[in-house]
């Protein structure tokens, strides 16, 4: 039993839905939004992550299984299919319920964030239109915390605009890994279709332009820390950009997308002003 929730939660995708988490909490912390909505805030986004997570690895069985992804629970048989579709469901009511508690409006934009990762693993992610799901899903996800607010507004649109790059960076950074798999089993995402040189020009790009936008905009960082931010996330973006160049890029490039996601959102809590 326990070894079938822990292959549960593995179908989860931990890592990418606590960091997205973790970086909507920071945010949160930025705009001062109270400690009572600040953990609502976090869970609700949490177990969004989880529902699109469980979903992805629901609809994807057949694939993963005829490439053997061994990073894949159900692909390996470690959890029964309809345990981790019925959990994603689970999931998604539980973060529309969430998010009622933070408001009519944080509740009704929980509908859209839901859907858009839905859609991207219901067979967005197999055309040209990939990256749409991953622009407007970390686009919106800096509303969804200042909607939560006592009172409710939209962020400055180019704080959805950095978040929206960050997106971009992060879908062909988490794409590349696979792109062998894939194209087996008939993918081809946007990074498929550019290819893996430009898909590499692709991540240091809007990485590097989000941080850019960042420290321009945001009034109140201190010259250091801007200058040392967007040099840390260039380096980290060129670098991701470097290994995705590989044969056989590592997940070793989305991770390092995650730290310089990191960075700019600890910049963003810093910098921010409303």
């Amino acid at each position: 039993m326990w070894l079938k929730a822990l292959a549960l939660f593995r179908a989860t995708h931990p890592l990418p839905s606590f960091s997205v988490a973790s970086f909507v909490v920071l945010f949160g912390l930025g705009v001062d939004l109270p400690l009572e909505k600040l953990w609502l805030v976090g869970l609700a986004v949490l177990t969004q992550q989880f529902s699109v997570g469980l979903s992805n690895d629901w609809l994807d069985a057949g694939r993963d299984k005829a490439v053997k992804r061994l990073d894949k629970p159900v692909a390996q048989g470690m959890v029964p299919l309809a345990s981790v579709g019925t959990a994603s469901i689970v999931s998604a009511v539980i973060a529309l319920g969430l998010a009622s508690a933070l408001g009519t409006a944080a509740f009704l934009l929980m509908f859209p964030m839901l859907a858009i990762g839905w859609v991207y693993n219901l067979g967005l992610k197999a055309n040209g239109f990939s990256v749409v799901p991953y622009v407007l899903g970390f686009g919106i996800l800096p509303a969804f915390v200042t909607l939560s607010s006592q009172d409710p507004a939209l962020p400055p649109v180019w704080v959805m605009i950095v978040a929206g790059l960050f997106g971009v960076a992060a879908h062909f950074a988490n794409t590349l890994p696979d792109l062998l798999a894939d194209k087996q089993t008939g993918i081809r995402a946007l990074p498929h279709i550019l290819g893996q040189k430009a898909s590499a020009l692709v991540i240091a790009v809007t990485a590097s332009s989000a941080s850019l936008i960042l420290v321009t905009q945001s009034k109140n960082l201190v010259p250091l820390v801007s200058i040392g931010g967007l040099g840390l996330t260039v380096a980290l973006s060129l670098l991701a950009s470097v290994l995705a160049l590989g044969p056989n890029p590592p997940k070793l490039v989305f991770h390092l997308l995650l730290i310089a996601s990191l960075v700019n959102v600890v910049m963003l809590m810093l910098g921010i002003q409303l």
